[in-house]
């Protein structure tokens, strides 16, 4: 009896278990599209985090990279200021040396042109007298000058006494017969008529080619006549009128001739 009732209920059994894998088997089923999912999505996830880790990676670099040059841009900034201060230096120091230099050049020309001054006096010139030319002592010419100054200032004694002095400083000067003839116009000037005569002649003498022998010899002559030398005054102007007839000086000894006669 016992069997009978399990064999009475084994159709039963087996429909509700029937049913119960029936039921069973969808739900089974679907259990792997939510895995693959999961899956995709953890992988996706993996992925964005990777990336992001890159991405952060790559911004860390960069902003690295950035600071790098933000300080070659400071290192560069200094060191250019450096030069900049530097050459300022060098350029103040240029400008030193230049003032230094241009100094030492001033005092240079002003040594220079002191020298000169100091050597001029003591240098050669070249003068005109009577036509040619010489080479003189400055102090030798500014000598003659002086006395000449004097005379044609009217100061006949004064001239006579620095002719004087200049003859017998510079006996061979160039200057010579110029100095002889203005030393006896100024005796003359001061009617000192035979101290006049001697220069004169002593012109006339040491001088017969100069230009100022036919001057000299009018001059003796007058010196003659205020002396009353009438006789060596005739032979005088005579031998100018022979001499130089072509002269000033002899057409004036030729009127003198007709009023001695």
């Amino acid at each position: 009896m016992q069997v009978a009732r399990a064999l009475r209920a084994l159709p039963a059994a087996l429909l509700i278990a029937g049913m119960g894998a029936g039921l069973a088997a969808p739900a089974h089923a679907d259990m792997f599209p939510d895995n693959e999912a999961r899956r995709a999505i953890l992988d996706l996830r993996a992925q964005v985090a990777q990336n992001q880790q890159t991405t952060q990676n790559q911004l860390t670099q960069q902003a690295q990279q950035i600071q790098q040059i933000r300080n070659s841009l400071l290192d560069l900034s200094t060191q250019i200021e450096q030069l900049r201060s530097e050459m300022a230096q060098l350029r103040g120091k240029q400008d030193a040396a230049t003032q230094q230099l241009n100094d030492a050049l001033g005092k240079l020309q002003s040594s220079q042109q002191q020298l000169t001054q100091r050597l001029a006096p003591l240098e050669p010139v070249q003068v005109q007298i009577n036509g040619q030319t010489y080479t003189v002592q400055p102090a030798e010419k500014a000598a003659f000058e002086q006395a000449l100054a004097a005379f044609r200032n009217g100061d006949f004694a004064g001239s006579a006494a620095q002719l004087k002095a200049f003859l017998s400083q510079y006996p061979s000067s160039p200057y010579d017969a110029d100095a002889q003839y203005w030393l006896a116009n100024a005796q003359y000037a001061q009617k000192q008529y035979r101290d006049a005569i001697a220069t004169f002649q002593g012109l006339i003498q040491r001088s017969p080619n100069n230009p100022r022998v036919p001057e000299a010899m009018l001059g003796l002559a007058n010196c003659q006549i205020e002396v009353r030398q009438i006789t060596a005054a005739r032979k005088t102007l005579n031998a100018l009128v022979k001499n130089y007839p072509q002269s000033e000086a002899a057409q004036a000894g030729r009127d003198r001739l007709a009023k001695l006669r």
